[in-house]
């Protein structure tokens, strides 16, 4: 997936996000955005002096939402490819006064500018749909200490998308979609189709790719098309 569609995309989304992704999230599956995001943030384990990345972090939101939850002798990063949407970051952490306690990096999951083994946790909300998820956590082991932990919130594919039947009425609503819809967004949401994986898929890639304790916590979605919505929670068995 080209990470200059990405960014395209979400530089034109960075002024109304949070609203359009609320719509989004409340059509799919009945949970607004902020409450979506407080679910991420419980499943973070509680401890002393934390660090924790948030990979995908966008506006903030969830950023700060972790770090109330941490407390403030814990550090949350915040890491994002695109600078547009970091800059409302700024804004919302601001207004949260948390500046102390949340810091941003401009970059890529994929080839996160972080050092080995600095995380306790390392979480992403509504973004894993568009990365190369065994990259994405081959990093995500690279940056957690030993025993990390890894906490990830997205949508998820029903079983019958992967049907047949199910996979041609699926492209051919995404194909409807691109011609009606011609934006970055439209074009990266639909490059991300093949990314949304289903729970018993994310055990399965979660367990191969090192991690240990997989739990998956699904909210059923509104509708029998839609996609539902996923917390994936795991620890890292270390480096292989």
């Amino acid at each position: 997936m080209s990470g200059d569609v990405i960014i395209e995309a979400f530089t034109e989304l960075a002024p109304h996000y949070e609203r359009t992704v609320d719509w989004e999230v409340r059509e799919l599956t009945g949970l607004g955005y902020r409450e979506f995001i407080r679910h991420l943030a419980e499943a973070v384990p509680l401890g002393d002096d934390l660090s924790v990345l948030d990979v995908a972090s966008g506006t903030a939101v969830s950023s700060v939402e972790i770090a109330r939850r941490v407390g403030p002798a814990s550090k949350v990063v915040g890491l994002d490819i695109t600078p547009a949407m970091m800059r409302y970051g700024v804004e919302n952490i601001r207004q949260a006064d948390l500046g102390a306690q949340i810091a941003q990096v401009c970059g890529s999951a994929m080839e996160a500018p972080l050092a080995d083994g600095s995380f306790d946790t390392v979480v992403c909300g509504l973004g894993t749909h568009h990365m190369d998820v065994p990259q994405l956590l081959s990093e995500t082991k690279r940056v957690l200490k030993d025993g990390g932990h890894l906490v990830l919130a997205d949508m998820g594919a029903p079983a019958h998308w992967r049907s047949w039947w199910g996979r041609i009425v699926m492209r051919t609503i995404l194909t409807i979609f691109r011609l009606f819809w011609r934006s970055a967004r439209a074009q990266a949401e639909a490059d991300a189709f093949d990314s949304i994986r289903t729970a018993v898929e994310w055990r399965m890639v979660l367990r191969s790719n090192g991690f240990a304790q997989v739990e998956v916590t699904e909210w059923p979605a509104r509708r029998f098309w839609y996609p539902c919505a996923l917390i994936m929670q795991a620890v890292s068995k270390g480096l292989s």
